[in-house]
Formats: C-alpha cells, sequence, structure tokens
C-alpha cells in the first residue's frame, strides 16, 4: 500500500506529543494533526464527516436575506449590510455547490454518454457532451460550458472536502479554483493530504495567502522535480483572443518562460525603435510606451502575413533554444485557401455611399472606416449580401469535394462552427455534410457547415441528433429532447424597407 509521509515543519515551536518531525502513516489509519501556516490543525476538524446539504444552507440565508424584501435596502442598518453582503456570497457558493453536484450527475447519465466508437476520441467525452447539453439554456459559449461541467465533476470526485466547504459557504469560486488549479494535477493521495490540511483555514484566506499555504505544503508533501513539474506546466501553453469594447481585442498567452522573455526583448527592442522613429518625425509624445509595445506586437504579424512565413529568408539559420523555430515557417489557410485578414464590407460602404459597419472575421463589427482601409490593402473579402436580410447569396455544386469558390462561400455564410455557444472561426473547422454525401447528402451550401473538430465529432459519434430544418439552420436535439439551433449569421448590412411598404424594395 502507498504510504504516505507528513512532514512537520522544522521551526515550528510546539510539536504535539507523540509527533516526531517526519510522522508516517497509511493513508487509512488516523493523523492527530496536519501543518498548516505554522499551526497544528486537527484533522477532526478540517475533514467532513457527514455531508453538507447545500439546498438546507440556502434556505437558512434566503431567511436571513428576507428582510430586504420585507422593509427594503434603505432601511437596514449600515452596521448589518456588510452581514447581509456576506450572507449574498454563501448563497452564491452554496448554489454552485449545488450546481456542481447537479452538472456531476447530468455527465454520469447514461444518456448523455458518447457511442463506444468515439472511446478514440479525447475530445468526445460525457463531460463534453453534458457541455452541450447545458450550453443554450444558460447561454454560455461551448468553452464557458465544458469549463462549467469539467469543474464541477472535478470538484464532486476529487475534492469532497472543498465542495462542502463551498456548500456550507465557508468557500467562494475564487478560493475552490485556486485548490483545483494546484492540486488538480497532484497525485490523488497527495492532493488529499494538502486539501485537508488547508481546508479548515481557507475561508480565513484570500486567495493569494491561501495559494502560498497549498504550494508550501506541496514542496514538503510532493518534493518533485522541477523538470517534471515545468513540463506538465508546458502542456497547456496557449494563446487566445477574445473581443474587448469599443473595436479593440484582448490577447492572452501562457508560454514556456524563455519564449516569453524572447518576445519581451523584441516588445523593448521594437518599442525604442518606435520612439526614436516618432522623435525623428517631430513628435516624441506621439505614443505611449504601452502603444508602441502593442505596435510591435501587430507589425510582427502582418509582416508575416504578407511574407507569406515566419522565420529568416536566408540560409534559416535561428539561434533558438526552442526547436520547431529553427527554421521558416510556411503560412497556409485551412481548406487550401490562402491566409487573410477577412473584412466583409458592402460595395455601398466600399464606395463611400453610406457608413455601414464591416465586419471582421472573428471579432465582430469594426467602423466603415476601418473596412475601408483594409480593403484599401488589398487584405479584404467583398461578399454579396442581400440588402434586406444581410444573408450571403447562395450557390453550389453536387460532388463530394468542395470547388473553391462554394468553401469560400460557406465559410463567408456562416463565419464559425455552427454547434450552440460555439466560436472557433468557420476557417479553422472542418466542411461537414449535414445529410451524409454516401446517403444522398448534396454538396451545396444548403447541406454544408462548418463544425469544428470536437462538435464534427460529437455529431458523428454523441447522443445528439442534427439536421437541418431550413437553409442555413441547423438544429441539434439532445438524448433529453431539448432542441436547440443554429442560424444563418448576417454578415452584411441590413436596410429596412421604406415606411409603409409591405415587401422589401429588392
Amino acid at each position: 500500500m502507498l504510504r504516505m509521509v507528513i512532514m512537520i515543519d522544522a521551526d515550528a515551536a510546539a510539536v504535539p506529543a507523540g509527533l516526531s518531525w517526519f510522522d508516517e502513516c497509511e493513508p487509512a489509519s488516523d493523523v492527530s494533526c496536519w501543518l498548516a501556516d505554522g499551526e497544528f490543525v486537527p484533522v477532526t476538524e478540517v475533514v467532513p464527516t457527514t455531508r453538507t446539504s447545500a439546498v438546507a444552507a440556502i434556505r437558512a440565508e434566503l431567511s436571513a436575506l428576507a428582510v430586504v424584501d420585507d422593509h427594503g435596502a434603505a432601511a437596514v442598518a449600515a452596521g448589518e449590510l456588510s452581514d447581509l453582503i456576506v450572507s449574498c456570497q454563501r448563497v452564491m457558493s452554496q448554489a454552485r455547490a449545488l450546481q456542481a453536484t447537479l452538472a456531476e450527475e447530468l455527465a454520469s447519465r447514461s444518456e448523455l454518454a458518447p457511442a463506444s466508437s468515439a472511446a478514440e476520441f479525447r475530445s468526445v467525452s460525457a463531460e463534453s457532451c453534458a457541455a452541450l447539453e447545458v450550453t443554450a439554456p444558460l447561454a454560455l459559449t461551448s468553452g464557458q460550458a465544458e469549463y462549467l461541467v469539467n469543474e464541477s465533476v472535478r470538484l464532486v470526485r476529487d475534492f469532497p472536502a472543498t465542495l462542502a466547504a463551498l456548500a456550507r459557504g465557508d468557500l467562494d469560486e475564487r478560493r475552490v479554483r485556486v485548490i483545483l488549479a494546484e492540486l488538480g494535477r497532484q497525485d490523488r493521495e497527495v492532493a488529499a493530504a494538502v486539501e485537508a490540511a488547508v481546508i479548515g483555514r481557507a475561508s480565513e484566506q484570500n486567495t493569494t495567502q491561501l495559494r502560498r499555504s497549498v504550494k508550501r505544503l506541496l514542496h514538503r508533501l510532493a518534493p518533485e522535480q522541477a523538470e517534471e513539474r515545468r513540463a506538465r506546466a508546458a502542456a497547456d501553453r496557449h494563446v487566445r483572443v477574445w473581443p474587448a469594447e469599443d473595436g479593440m481585442a484582448w490577447i492572452e498567452a501562457l508560454m514556456r518562460a524563455e519564449d516569453a522573455a524572447a518576445i519581451e526583448a523584441v516588445l523593448d527592442s521594437g518599442e525604442k525603435a518606435l520612439k526614436r522613429r516618432d522623435a525623428d518625425t517631430g513628435d516624441a509624445r506621439a505614443r505611449t510606451r504601452d502603444q508602441r509595445r502593442a505596435d510591435v506586437l501587430a507589425k510582427l504579424a502582418w509582416a508575416a502575413l504578407t511574407e507569406g512565413r515566419i522565420g529568416p529568408t536566408g540560409d534559416g539559420s535561428v539561434q533558438s533554444p526552442v526547436r520547431d523555430v529553427a527554421g521558416a515557417l510556411s503560412l497556409s489557410g485551412a481548406h487550401g485557401r490562402p491566409v487573410a485578414v477577412q473584412v466583409t464590407v458592402s460595395l455601398t460602404t466600399l464606395a463611400g455611399l453610406d457608413e455601414e459597419p464591416g465586419d471582421l472575421d472573428g471579432y465582430g463589427h469594426v467602423p466603415a472606416r476601418v473596412a475601408r482601409e483594409l480593403a484599401a490593402a488589398g487584405i479584404w473579402t467583398w461578399v454579396g449580401c442581400d440588402p434586406v436580410t444581410g444573408a450571403v447569396v447562395d450557390h453550389g455544386r453536387t460532388r463530394y469535394t468542395p470547388t473553391r469558390d462554394l468553401v469560400d462561400h460557406v465559410l463567408l455564410r456562416d463565419r464559425t462552427c455552427r454547434a450552440p455557444g460555439c466560436a472557433v472561426p468557420a476557417v479553422r473547422c472542418d466542411l461537414d455534410h449535414v445529410h451524409a454525401y454516401g446517403a444522398g447528402g448534396l454538396t451545396c451550401p444548403a447541406n454544408l457547415t462548418p463544425l469544428c473538430r470536437k462538435h464534427h465529432l460529437i455529431k458523428h459519434h454523441g447522443p445528439f441528433a442534427v439536421d437541418r430544418p431550413e437553409p442555413g439552420t441547423l438544429r441539434w436535439t439532445s438524448p433529453t429532447g431539448r432542441t436547440t439551433s443554429r442560424g444563418p449569421d448576417r454578415p452584411g448590412p441590413v436596410h429596412d424597407p421604406p415606411p409603409g411598404t409591405d415587401d422589401p424594395p429588392f
């Protein structure tokens, strides 16, 4: 049987009788206490022995909050308002614990289990199918729904003490996520030991203090090799882009420290070069340091798009600790299309006859001026749109492999994956025949739709039925009978008919 070592802090002033500095015990045996933040905490105080009812706890909190309904917030004494605010937080925590329990149960139901043929695909699981079930009713993106379900399953199955603290309202979601993030990749015995050690005092700590406590105990209980921890962390590297307000966007990247240092060095050097250029043009304050750094990052991407490659144009040699950037990387788009930044803009806007916004692929509406500038730079695609509905004009073919113009048409029309809540750009999706080609389905716009690889696999191996009740609309029916439809996007501007007319002008 695996043995667990409870490592006692050698700097502790008082060690309970019967405990040595390194006290070994079997996981199933009784441990008298755990060391947490320099204090010995009895295990009986931190490990729940009975199931916590989140529903009962919510009822108790709502009873206390009823005073607000009865008399209004203005009638509550100032000294009591903070207590009621804390009570609201406990209700949210208790509701999240109940939601996690229900989400884990949903993912456990046989109705949501994928077909046995999905076993070889990691992206098709009971959790991903359960997430698709709740995406539409919760108005979530597919990524948000999967995060919710996966977090719930881990919390219920692997962290019962944390779930109980959440159900009591002792912890909020922020601190729960610290525990799951720090302990989720540890061995279960080690994770359980650290969870038990920190959970009793977690309600008194903020997220920074809690993370510090967890990390300190992990170093004592699981002194892993630094390279092993780094390798596991590197597996989570990613870059994400999401829209911000007013025509802006956020970029978030998690990457190896040396790669981030290389980017930092380029941004710093490029920023200084832009500062000198601004000074040479007579306006040294034309841009702030942050603005120049952002402009340098943008220049890197636009230069790569212009050249159609990333990397050197000489002998291909690069001094880099990362092997996969040692040579030039040619850029190629999905479905045989060239890589480009695509903006859909009406011909009338392009001609300056109106100021209808353009549609930047992967972002949304941008001002007409920006759309015209991209068009003038040659980095654009004008799409013929119905002036009344804004829909892309239909056309098609009947062979299995779609032609280039048909691929372009479907990707321009649908813009993103057609699964509920999914925003993966169409250019990164598979083109799927809604009605199988082998069963008589045509290769035409009415029967082609983009699906990201995960939802493409769920369509074929999951428990969902997918059909197209009308052109441009994809309908997903879950095994519980819930129906969710994704209609066509309207990339073009929509013009209302003149007042007093029943029919559109065109």
